[in-house]
Order: structure tokens, then C-alpha cells, then sequence
């Protein structure tokens, strides 16, 4: 009995970790920033998928089985079992006859043949081989790497068999470091995942942090800190590694424009409106948001929020959602039963319809430019 729960307890803790590498290593493929410029917005209509610009005109029909984001004016699409970039017009710019593939980033896209899972567990069984292509489709950098990561900063992270390093464009090692899956430079500052634990490395291969455990999230550098979990409290660490906002929140997230979401316990229970059957739901972990200092300058008083974008944060309260200022006034509400941050200035919301949840975009007078669809 004894031995078939320990194994219980190791499944459990070995799934946790498998989980947190696919997450991690899911979210390379997404490094790069949206486009800002003309910033084009995804939609899905009919099962296909195409984008809108910030008017809600439609400038590249719902047409593709998949398609991600644009990154440095391309996206990848996928259609009829084929993969291939597309230009902001919606034309092929070349076919990418591999089995993974990620987004461009500082010129180069990680492309990878031969990587195989353990089905319904998501372990490697086989790492294939990962090389970098150029916005041509030109094979850069051979396809020799056991693992390889996005651009961030002028350096990506690869492994060849155990070794794990960080290298140049050139494919030069600048330096090594033990390594399961990294989150990127950020301002300057990696942090890296191995066998359990996070630490954070300069761009000289300096570690600046003691060997941190990890959790669901771990986070980059933004504003000059970075969310640490010490002992099961969060605070924020800076970019030599002392903590300036001392642990003592549940959680905590990333800084954007001066602030940053936490997560506090509450004595009293905040109670959500009674649903048709007559129960509902309440909350007392509760989040707001602290300024540099760890001064809590919005209230901990909402179930879920967002970053602070152009300058509203999406707030997720009782199934219902709105959008406030960086005075924790109300600036934005309406039907909306989620919504998430602003960018390139439309935000993506859900609201209830006759036929269900639907989706759409809003810009931030409040109105529906697009949608809503399911």
C-alpha cells in the first residue's frame, strides 16, 4: 500500500513538471510582440481562421485551418495538413515542410523534424533535431540541435544531447548552462528551468539568483523585477538578485506600466450573484495591484485580472468582466462575461448570446467592432 503511494505521489509530481516544460516550451513559440504597427487581429468564422485590422474590416478572409499571430510581418498557417508563412496580404511566402515550427523572432524561426511524444503523457520520447530558417525558408542553422528556443535579446537557448547553452545568431556558444527549457532574455536577464528549480542568468552566464522552485507560472524580467515564490509567499526580485518587495503575497505577476497584479488572502468572503439553480460562488483570495514600492495602490478586492496595457487592465469578477484605469476606476463595462487587455487597441471580449457564448472585439469607447461570433 505504502509503495503504490509513493508511486502515486512520483506520477504526480512527474506530471506536474512535464506539464510545466510542454507550457513553457509551448509559449517560444509566441516570444515575439504582437505588431504594433497596423497590428492585425485574429478571427475565426465557420471553423476557419483570418484577420481583421483595428477597424474590423476584413483584410485577410477566414480561409486558414489554423494560423498564429503575425510576428515581424509573418504568420504561420495551416491549411489541408500543410504549414506555410503568410505576408499581411494573406499570400503564401514559402511552404514549411517541418514537423514543428515556431514564429520569427530577430530574423529566425526554430523549425524542428522528427520530435516524437509519449501519447496522453506528453514526454519526449525522441527529441528529433532543430535547426533555424530565415524568413525565405532558408535552412540558417543546420539541423543538428536536440532542442532550440526563440531569439530574445540577440541569444537563443539550444541543447545538443545534455549539453544546454545560449548562442548567437552565428550559432556561436556563447555561453553553457544546464538546462531543461528557458523563458528568454528579457532586460537582459534569463531565466532558466532545470530539474525543478528556476534561476536567473546574466548575459555573461552570471547566475544572479540562488536555484528558485518553480510553480504552475514563472515569470521574465519587466521594469527591473521579477515575481519570486520563496517558502509559498511571492515578492519581487531585482535584477541582482536581492528581493525588493519582500514575499508576502499568494502570487504575484509581471510589472506593466508601473504595476503589478497580486494576490492576497482575505477574512471576508466576497459573494457572486445567485445563479438560476440557486447557488453561487464566493472568494476570499483576491487580487489588486502594488506599485514599485509593493504598495498596494489598487485594492485586492476582484476574483482575476489582467496586465495593465494602454493603460486599462481587464477585470474578471463573478463571471462578468470590465475594464479599469490605473485609479481602479471603472472605465469600460458591458455584457461581457471575460475579457482580456488591450492591444494594438481593441480588446477581445466574450458576451452571452441566444446561441451561447460568443466572441468578439471592442475598441475602448466600449463598442463591438467585430462579432460577436461563436
Amino acid at each position: 500500500m505504502l509503495i503504490q503511494v509513493f508511486k502515486t505521489i512520483v506520477m504526480l509530481r512527474l506530471n506536474r513538471f512535464i506539464v510545466m516544460v510542454i507550457c513553457l516550451f509551448a509559449c517560444q513559440l509566441c516570444l515575439a510582440r504582437p505588431e504594433s504597427d497596423g497590428q492585425l487581429f485574429l478571427i475565426e468564422k465557420d471553423g476557419k481562421s483570418g484577420f481583421i485590422d483595428r477597424t474590423g474590416k476584413v483584410v485577410i478572409a477566414p480561409q486558414f485551418d489554423s494560423v498564429s499571430g503575425f510576428s515581424e510581418g509573418l504568420a504561420l498557417a495551416t491549411r489541408n495538413g500543410k504549414k506555410f508563412f503568410i505576408d499581411r496580404s494573406g499570400q503564401t511566402v514559402f511552404e514549411a515542410k517541418f514537423d514543428i515550427v515556431n514564429n520569427f523572432s530577430e530574423g529566425l524561426a526554430a523549425v524542428n523534424i522528427g520530435e516524437k511524444r509519449i501519447p496522453n503523457i506528453g514526454l519526449i520520447s525522441d527529441p528529433g533535431k532543430w535547426g533555424y530558417i530565415d524568413k525565405t525558408g532558408k535552412l540558417i542553422l543546420p539541423m543538428k540541435f536536440t532542442h532550440a528556443e526563440s531569439f530574445s535579446e540577440g541569444l537563443a537557448a539550444i541543447k545538443d544531447g545534455d549539453r544546454g547553452a545560449f548562442i548567437d545568431h552565428a550559432g556561436k556558444i556563447i555561453f553553457e548552462v544546464p538546462l531543461d527549457v528557458t523563458l528568454g532574455f528579457h532586460e537582459g536577464i534569463a531565466g532558466v528551468l532545470h530539474r525543478g528549480t528556476l534561476a536567473y542568468f546574466d548575459r555573461t552566464g552570471k547566475q544572479i539568483s540562488p536555484p528558485l522552485g518553480y510553480g504552475p507560472r514563472s515569470f521574465s524580467f519587466s521594469e527591473g523585477l521579477v515575481p519570486v515564490e520563496i517558502k509559498g509567499k511571492s515578492g519581487f526580485m531585482d535584477r541582482s538578485g536581492k528581493l525588493v518587495i519582500e514575499p508576502q503575497f499568494e502570487d504575484a505577476e509581471d510589472f506593466s506600466e508601473g504595476l503589478a497584479p497580486v494576490k492576497v488572502r482575505s477574512d471576508e468572503t466576497t459573494w457572486c450573484p445567485r445563479e438560476e439553480s440557486g447557488s453561487r460562488k464566493g472568494f476570499t483570495m483576491k487580487w489588486g495591484y502594488v506599485d514599485h514600492t509593493g504598495k498596494l495602490v489598487i485594492p485586492a478586492q476582484y476574483e482575476s485580472v489582467g496586465a495593465f496595457s494602454e493603460g486599462l487592465a481587464a477585470i474578471n469578477n463573478c463571471d462578468s468582466a470590465f475594464f479599469i484605469d490605473k485609479t481602479g476606476k471603472k472605465i469600460i463595462s458591458g455584457d461581457f462575461r471575460y475579457a482580456t487587455p488591450f492591444s494594438g487597441g481593441l480588446a477581445r471580449v466574450e458576451v452571452m448570446t441566444k446561441d451561447g457564448l460568443a466572441w468578439g472585439y471592442i475598441d475602448k469607447s466600449g463598442k463591438m467592432i467585430w462579432g460577436p461570433t461563436k
